[in-house]
């Protein structure tokens, strides 16, 4: 007898065009390697098992069908003539959402799940604190964490509709927030992947990682412009690459694709197979299923459609808010930033999600590079350049990223980041005098970033409203009541 492997076979139904999956374990959980008879002779006992499958092969030929052959390295569907003289055993027919449960064995063991389910949910929980859907769910925490983790070690785990709705800061966006439950799923997966992905990513690569945020790259586009610019002594010029909507437009098997590549490399530790199930769980998901709006369809008339879910094209579109929509939005744009680096040999690139820049002391350069970039992403991840956003820039003149404006030798705050803080402080309300202040320490928390002292006690220090509250320090960088 052969030693017999369990995994899923999937058949091409040359009618139907279309792939059916079926158990294997029916086939080889007790079936004998029978080999098969030719004429008076049995050819291959004990070595190899064929059996027909239920399936006709028509395909030019009406004397053929479908079967299955194994033998000690491994499986294949082949076709072969009716008249050959194989094994028929019953196959039973699984559907994708049963094939987790039925086939895949997770490794990991329960009392280790619950313990990465807690820590997954004291991160989903930070700065949430006090929101009713998080009070709800730790009042029966370790009921609610228990059951979370026998759906997901049994591979029936589901997520839960989704809340839909508008905002407009810092500009109007769609946002799709999952179920706190499928947050800490997400935080789980997370918590399992993100080192290994980080460590496939580029040096320049500022989203969603740690200590690699907006004013870490304010600080990497800054020390290129000085390298390039040898400290601002001779031209330098930044092209600045905006995909047009980005997050709607990510192919999701293509992204699954990319993710297995990464982790197939480095397990962590953890057990792949489950890591794997967490991954192709929440890539499929649609956020649209039964999803609740709030607030009213209206606000939805002026968001471009390239910027929601709703008008997205098939197989594609990640939702915006969700932790792991963060982390893949890095990993799909990794293709592009080691083809910018090894291909294209741009020394001095960064890129914040999808905002990137490439710079040099060659205007023509890069301008030459505009469609070389717009041919790779558009044939390799589907993704168009922005017309409009996509421009180069005289270094000397100032550049926006990142809520920053730089120039040589200083750094403002943007115009779009001051006009947003000017309306705050407008809506501020004086009644609560401990949440004003927090909120005015916010403002001048990110005031402290730029060259903005004089900006800062006219915007602040002669608010007369503010004043009559409360005072600030000699740099006028902290509010006290």
């Amino acid at each position: 007898m052969v030693n017999k492997k369990k995994s899923a076979v999937k058949l091409h139904d040359n009618k139907e065009c279309s792939l059916t999956l079926f158990n294997i374990d029916d086939y080889l959980g007790s079936a004998p390697a029978a080999g098969n008879r030719n004429g008076s002779s049995l050819n291959n006992e004990g070595n190899n098992g064929n059996y027909w499958s239920s399936t006709p092969n028509d395909n030019n030929n009406d004397n053929n069908a479908y079967n299955l052959n194994f033998n000690s390295d491994e499986e294949n569907v082949n076709n072969n003539n009716r008249n050959n003289g194989q094994t028929v055993r019953p196959v039973s027919e699984l559907t994708k959402e049963s094939s987790y449960n039925k086939i895949r064995h997770f490794l990991i063991p329960k009392e280790q799940l619950l313990l990465d389910l807690y820590r997954a949910y004291k991160d989903a929980r930070k700065h949430k604190r006090g929101k009713q859907y998080q009070l709800q769910f730790e009042y029966n925490l370790e009921e609610n964490l228990i059951n979370l983790r026998d759906e997901l070690i049994n591979g029936i785990y589901k997520p839960l509709p989704s809340e839909c709705f508008i905002i407009h800061d810092p500009k109007m966006r769609e946002v799709f927030a999952a179920n706190f439950r499928d947050r800490i799923v997400h935080h789980l997966f997370y918590n399992y992947t993100h080192e290994i992905f980080e460590r496939s990513f580029i040096y320049d690569s500022y989203s969603c990682i740690k200590n690699k945020g907006t004013h870490f790259g304010i600080e990497r586009l800054k020390h290129h412009l000085r390298s390039v610019s040898g400290g601002y002594s001779k031209p330098c010029y930044v092209l600045k690459i905006d995909i047009k909507g980005y997050f709607m437009n990510i192919n999701r098997n293509i992204l699954l694709e990319l993710s297995r590549v990464i982790l197939s490399k480095n397990n962590n530790g953890y057990d792949a197979l489950f890591v794997d199930y967490l991954l192709e769980t929440i890539i499929d998901s649609n956020p649209m299923d039964n999803c609740k709006v709030l607030g009213e369809l209206s606000d939805w008339d002026n968001l471009p459609k390239d910027k929601s879910l709703f008008h997205a094209k098939e197989d594609c579109g990640l939702p915006i808010g969700n932790l792991s929509s963060q982390l893949f939005s890095n990993v799909y744009m990794n293709v592009f930033d080691q083809y910018v680096k090894r291909n294209l040999k741009c020394r001095h690139y960064g890129r914040y999600v999808d905002d990137a820049y490439i710079i040099s002391d060659d205007r023509n350069y890069l301008k030459n590079l505009i469609p070389e970039i717009s041919h790779f992403l558009h044939k390799e991840l589907g993704l168009k350049v922005h017309p409009y956003k996509t421009r180069i820039f005289d270094a000397y003149h100032g550049i926006e990223f990142l809520g920053a404006y730089i120039k040589p030798f200083r750094t403002y705050i943007s115009s779009s980041s001051l006009r947003r803080i000017r309306k705050k402080l407008i809506d501020c309300k004086t009644e609560d005098k401990k949440h004003l202040q927090s909120s005015i320490n916010s403002f001048l928390g990110v005031f402290s970033h730029y060259d903005s002292y004089c900006l800062r006690r006219v915007l602040f220090g002669n608010n007369m409203k503010l004043k009559s509250i409360g005072k600030y320090d000699s740099n006028c960088l902290r509010f006290q009541l």
